[in-house]
């Protein structure tokens, strides 16, 4: 049976355990695993797993099995070689590695400020349970050679491609590039500071979030790590939408602003296209299998004194919209579905810019001022 691993490698000598992408399992020359490192970190592991009503904690002076939440997982000091194995039975790993790697700088915090911990996993793939890997990657060093990675990585005397790193460090990298399997939800947003920046932070969250029976990770449409150099981009963005299970619409002030120059004969606005498909998709194959969650918010306060977001609403952004339809865009919406064998909704001849906003934002979904305010305004 495959097992998911990765090690805690502790170093006093941060220089030497961060300058190569790939070290030997066994070279732990520059490695330092103080004593009673990890019953203190066990310690901390486990008052985390009662926090978050894990399964019973089962503990030896070397070896522990537990679980943070639903994430069970095993650890091990492994003395001879001065680190730690975790070995984890979910398939998104990464919410117990984050943790951990926290617990550790909360124990070097209390008891030795210059040990580092880095973050290692198998080079080879497909490692069983309790086999030894023969190298180590360092994961942070992976991540951060990523605008490289077109051009190819060296592990030892293996050069692998972006495909082939993706595929192999699957799960411990962001899911990118598209897939055939569809999404959990699709960001649908207008490319800009603010808009741009609260999909990031929803992506980061959602990524590593798991659902059923094999914890398996969030899915998310994200068009800055899906789309792919080369491709029909609202082409794919739409074939993504239809692969998805719904779509979550950044509705903010900015995007709609954006609309009001919107005439009947203007080219297609790729967002308003995207938000025309959602309500097609929703309106052909029923609410109970697309869902429609839109995030809405309006000006973002700038000094002190105003609301650091403000009513969408309130702002009679929507009501000045074009009440006119967008030819080119419902157009491309009604052959994209027609290739499909759907057959666009009654509606789609006379959906306006206006009424798409006006069906949106009277869906169920975020209003961020109220979030904002609930939780103590400002900051």
């Amino acid at each position: 049976e495959d097992s998911l691993s990765f090690f805690l490698v502790f170093s006093i000598d941060a220089e030497a355990l961060s300058r190569d992408l790939v070290c030997g399992f066994r070279d732990e020359g520059s490695r330092f695993l103080p004593i009673g490192f990890f019953s203190r970190l066990l310690g901390k592991a486990v008052a985390w797993s009662q926090a978050t009503r894990g399964k019973r904690p089962v503990l030896s002076k070397h070896r522990a099995s537990m679980s943070f939440g639903i994430h069970k997982f095993e650890m091990e000091e492994l003395v001879s070689m001065r680190c730690v194995r975790v070995k984890v039975e979910s398939r998104n790993p990464k919410n117990i590695m984050t943790r951990l790697e926290y617990l550790c700088g909360v124990v070097i915090g209390e008891c030795m400020p210059n040990l580092r911990c880095f973050l290692m996993v198998p080079g080879e793939p497909g490692l069983k349970t309790n086999q030894e890997p023969q190298s180590l990657v360092n994961l942070s060093k992976l991540i951060a050679r990523k605008p490289m990675w077109e051009d190819g990585v060296w592990f030892g005397d293996e050069c692998l491609d972006e495909h082939q790193i993706q595929k192999r460090f699957e799960a411990w990298l962001p899911s990118s590039g598209l897939r055939t399997e569809g999404y959990d939800v699709f960001f649908s947003y207008r490319q800009g500071k603010t808009d741009s920046s609260i999909v990031e932070m929803l992506c980061d969250s959602l990524t590593w979030q798991s659902l059923g029976e094999r914890q398996r990770r969030v899915e998310v449409f994200w068009d800055r790590i899906r789309l792919q150099s080369g491709k029909m981009f609202d082409q794919s963005f739409m074939e993504a939408m239809f692969k998805s299970c719904g779509v979550a619409p950044i509705v903010s002030l900015d995007a709609l602003e954006r609309m009001l120059a919107i005439r009947s004969d203007s080219a297609i606005d790729n967002v308003l296209l995207e938000w025309v498909l959602a309500l097609e998709i929703q309106e052909v194959v029923g609410h109970d299998k697309f869902f429609i969650l839109p995030i809405m918010f309006g000006r973002i306060g700038q000094g002190i004194g105003e609301d650091p977001i403000g009513n969408l609403f309130a702002s009679g952004v929507i009501d000045a919209l074009p009440d006119l339809v967008p030819q080119a865009t419902v157009e491309r919406v009604r052959v994209f579905l027609e290739d499909k064998g759907l057959p666009p909704s009654s509606k789609l001849p006379g959906r306006t810019v206006r009424s798409v906003v006006q069906h949106l934002t009277k869906s169920m979904g975020l209003l961020a001022w109220d979030l904002v305010s609930r939780h103590g305004g400002g900051g």
